[in-house]
């Protein structure tokens, strides 16, 4: 149900790590979308609407009400506070013996930050909880206090990157003729279609508008991921159906988040540049950051997968490829960047021949190792990887690129 699909991971089990004898991990970095919310208030006036449609509808009798309340408006539900709370207690297992080197907790070794919305704030908060269990003085589970950072939503370069960027605002957002077009073009093509279909089938009048049928498919998202049920809303549609509209998600989410703008290539820039720069701070030995954890929203994520260059299908995401991609499309957001989403980088030194230290990172995507592309192994030689993305990130020559590897006074080599 494309970026409103339950987390594929509803567990506290997870298992140690594996390094090398000669390698440590040194530095720890998440990135985290918030758990599963409520809707938000364009949603719930929606869920209003057919409220009112589905009323005098025999087949929907016991289930037409919207029970999703303006108030609640993009909260984040007991269930999302669960999702990173185990989360958090994974990350306990699977850095096990990293963790238990850098604990107790210290604001100055190990930093939260999450967006001034207060999904992402109660999200990271429970991580810390599952993280950091046992640990504290606070009540019967001796919790600890943790201190969450945030930035204001029009000044956040780091993970509301789009909201902060004018020119994202007004290009990409408000005056995107490409993506005007596409999203006429699915109307015209497939949400006019299951827009007739239901109302022919339950005898409505007058027929529902293609944003009403949207709504539908919207309100079973919610259906399945607050009640785990696809018996009311999603029974109205077919599969083929939904699969077609959650395609039409991913083309409105490529074209305003990911490859489908070239700009979009760009705002990933201040997020993943200052994980290089606090890594680079801290082989040198100028900052006491072991652990960076940092919760967000879907496309904080989307962003950083973009400049990392993951995802990226040959053949651009459009109405037209429709049937082309519908089953085989490497960016898919119902399978990258659901409610709970994560990306972590792990930070290795290794000494090796007993001679030199060498540094590495290693990405993960909703905890699974993943190669970002130009890298040739999961585990990336760190110059290496500030070459891959510095065209990106920094517009600097090779040379240049050079001297301030140079400078950082960190060697490269291969993996034993």
């Amino acid at each position: 149900m494309g970026t409103k699909t339950l987390p594929l991971l509803f567990t506290d089990k997870a298992k140690p790590i594996k390094t090398y004898h000669t390698c440590e991990l040194q530095q720890l970095y998440l990135i985290a979308r918030h758990g599963t919310r409520y809707p938000t208030d364009t949603d719930i006036n929606s869920f209003n609407e057919l409220e009112k449609i589905f009323q005098n509808v025999p087949y929907a009798k016991d289930w037409y009400k919207n029970p999703f309340p303006l108030r609640k408006q993009g909260l984040i539900t007991y269930r999302g506070e669960k999702e990173h709370y185990l989360m958090g207690k994974r990350s306990r297992k699977r850095y096990q013996k990293f963790w238990n080197k850098n604990l107790p907790y210290d604001p100055n070794v190990i930093s939260f930050q999450s967006t001034s919305v207060a999904r992402t704030g109660m999200s990271g908060f429970a991580y810390s909880l599952g993280l950091l269990n046992g640990e504290g003085i606070l009540g019967k589970d001796e919790s600890q206090s943790v201190y969450i950072s945030s930035t204001p939503k029009a000044q956040d370069e780091e993970l509301l990157m789009h909201t902060s960027c004018p020119r994202w605002l007004e290009t990409v957002e408000k005056n995107n003729v490409l993506l005007e077009n596409e999203k006429a073009e699915f109307s015209a093509k497939y949400l006019s279609k299951i827009a007739t279909r239901i109302s022919e089938s339950f005898h409505i009048t007058p027929e529902l508008t293609p944003k009403q049928a949207e709504a539908i498919y919207k309100a079973c998202a919610f259906a399945i991921s607050y009640y785990d049920e696809t018996s009311t809303w999603c029974s109205l549609l077919n599969q083929n159906e939904i699969l077609e509209i959650e395609y039409y998600g991913d083309v409105l989410d490529y074209h305003l988040y990911s490859y489908g703008n070239e700009l979009n290539e760009k705002l990933g820039c201040r997020l993943i540049s200052n994980i290089i720069s606090n890594i680079d701070k801290y082989l040198i030995g100028n900052s006491t950051l072991k652990a960076d954890l940092k919760f967000g929203h879907s496309e904080s994520l989307q962003f950083l997968t973009t400049i990392m260059g993951l995802y990226e299908d040959e053949v651009p995401l459009t109405v037209n490829s429709l049937p082309e991609n519908m089953y085989k499309r490497k960016f898919r957001t119902s399978a990258i960047f659901y409610f709970s989403s994560s990306v972590y980088f792990e930070i290795y030194t290794c000494v090796e021949k007993g001679v030199h230290t060498s540094t590495y990172i290693h990405a993960l995507v909703n905890e699974k190792s993943v190669t970002i592309p130009g890298c040739g192994s999961n585990y990336c030689e760190w110059n290496k990887f500030k070459e891959l993305i510095a065209s990106k990130l920094l517009g600097i020559s090779a040379s240049a690129l050079w001297r301030w590897n140079r400078k950082s006074k960190i060697q490269s080599s291969r993996l034993p």
